[in-house]
């Protein structure tokens, strides 16, 4: 059988608006009463409940509303919430300007959020010169890297990828890219599991590990982001002298090919004519077997 390896994806990244903190360990019932007797934390974790509908039905008129009161007392991730509602339009008409300053206000303040929400926006003003009041890439950075260094999961894939990628002006490192990706990894997002799966691949920044390279793959997989699905099968081997790997592999495939990922399409197409008889009707059993997985793996 011929040697096969399929190409690793490099495109990875879409950064989406964080605003949210770990919830502290109360009840429903102690957060309302305690949000009813004006406490500002428990305003933003109960105005976080209604947004999203999580124990309380969704109302995002009630959500602004808590969200506005714990701002008043100055609580940081709810001054930045704020920005949070005028960026996307919910309870309140949609207002960049707005969303700018709510969001330099809690950045200020010190909410990691904020500051991250406060960069992505500046970033995107610089790429849409106009709809902001404000186009100033650089600030928007320091703003994400203040993030990062927070600790703030979503902040830290912003930044690594930026490193990884060399995007902004910034110039490509992959080991100060592997410091922060690693962080976003360990929480559990799938795109910088992703990115630690090909930087372990490839030896970028971090040692060349093709075992940690398959479990990166495998933990984003699981979470259903179609591109490390086909990562991990190109890992494995969808022509790999190993049966059972071999349709692993083509399960994988099978499924981000079935979610439109381009390259796991291609690789079928060039996998096929080298497969024997029967292994693809058994890859699509396997390919049923995996779903199930990645169901109890998706929120």
């Amino acid at each position: 059988m011929k040697f096969h390896h399929c190409t690793i994806i490099m495109l990875f990244l879409s950064v989406p608006t964080a605003w949210s903190t770990e919830s502290k360990p109360q009840s429903a019932p102690e957060i309302v009463a305690a949000a009813e007797r004006g406490d500002a934390d428990a305003q933003f974790q109960l105005a976080r409940a209604y947004l999203r509908g999580e124990g309380v039905p969704k109302d995002v008129k009630k959500a602004f509303e808590l969200m506005k009161a714990s701002a008043d007392q100055g609580n940081a991730d709810a001054i930045g919430g704020l920005g949070y509602f005028f960026s996307n339009g919910i309870a309140v008409p949609k207002d960049e300007k707005q969303a700018l300053e709510w969001f330099r206000k809690g950045a200020e303040k010190g909410s990691a959020k904020a500051q991250l929400n406060l960069g992505n926006l500046l970033l995107s003003g610089a790429k849409n010169s106009g709809t902001t009041s404000e186009n100033n890439p650089a600030e928007g950075l320091l703003w994400i890297k203040n993030a990062a260094d927070q600790n703030l999961p979503e902040a830290c894939l912003a930044y690594g990828s930026i490193l990884f990628s060399g995007e902004h002006g910034l110039p490509m490192n992959y080991e100060v890219a592997a410091r922060y990706l690693k962080i976003a990894a360990a929480a559990d997002i799938a795109a910088a599991q992703n990115i630690m799966g090909m930087m372990s691949d490839f030896g970028w920044g971090v040692p060349v590990d093709k075992a940690m390279a398959e479990q990166w793959f495998r933990k984003a997989a699981l979470q259903g982001y179609p591109k490390a699905q086909t990562n991990l099968a190109c890992i494995l081997g969808p022509l790999s002298a190993d049966k059972q790997t071999r349709l692993e592999a083509l399960a994988w495939l099978l499924i981000a090919a079935d979610q439109d990922e381009i390259t796991a399409t291609k690789e079928l197409d060039d996998t096929v004519q080298g497969l024997k008889n029967g292994e693809m009707d058994a890859a699509r059993v396997k390919a049923l077997e995996l779903r199930k997985l990645i169901q109890k793996n998706v929120p």
